[in-house]
């Protein structure tokens, strides 16, 4: 009799990342999938501007921040404030009232500027927007990511 067993999926990691050099390394990728370099920039600061906008949006604890870069092991990336408090969150769209930590609020911003640029229809920002949510999946604070985004 033989035994099949199913395929491990790799753990996914994230670290934090030098703001800039995961900037620049961002610009690289989305050069390199077709895009200008003004393009490329340009979307690496509206990718930076939504998260902003929406932290401001979700939450009125949100005032400014300094932000960390974390990139993922398979290529995924997001943002989130550098800070450890708790964000008090509220997403009128989703019916969603919480708390979240300064890196599950990043995660939440950056699946919604990822899902604004996703819409452009590009690959890479669709594939970008699933990685981080496989990703954000396996978070403690998964439960108040996915009430926030659905």
């Amino acid at each position: 009799m033989t035994q099949t067993t199913k395929a491990e999926t790799p753990v996914v990691t994230a670290e934090i990342t030098e703001w800039i050099t995961s900037y620049y390394s961002l610009v690289s990728v989305l050069v390199q999938q077709g895009f200008s370099q003004d393009s490329a920039n340009l979307h690496v600061i509206k990718f930076t501007e939504m998260c902003y906008a929406y932290s401001r949006r979700f939450s009125q604890d949100y005032g400014g921040d300094f932000w960390h870069w974390y990139t993922q092991s398979d290529s995924g990336f997001f943002i989130c404030p550098q800070t450890e408090k708790t964000y008090r969150i509220e997403v009128n769209s989703n019916y969603y009232k919480g708390e979240m930590s300064a890196q599950a609020l990043g995660m939440t911003v950056s699946l919604y500027a990822l899902c604004v640029l996703a819409e452009s229809g590009h690959d890479f920002f669709i594939e970008s927007y699933h990685r981080l949510r496989d990703f954000a999946v396996r978070h403690p604070e998964w439960a108040a990511i996915r009430g926030a985004i659905d």
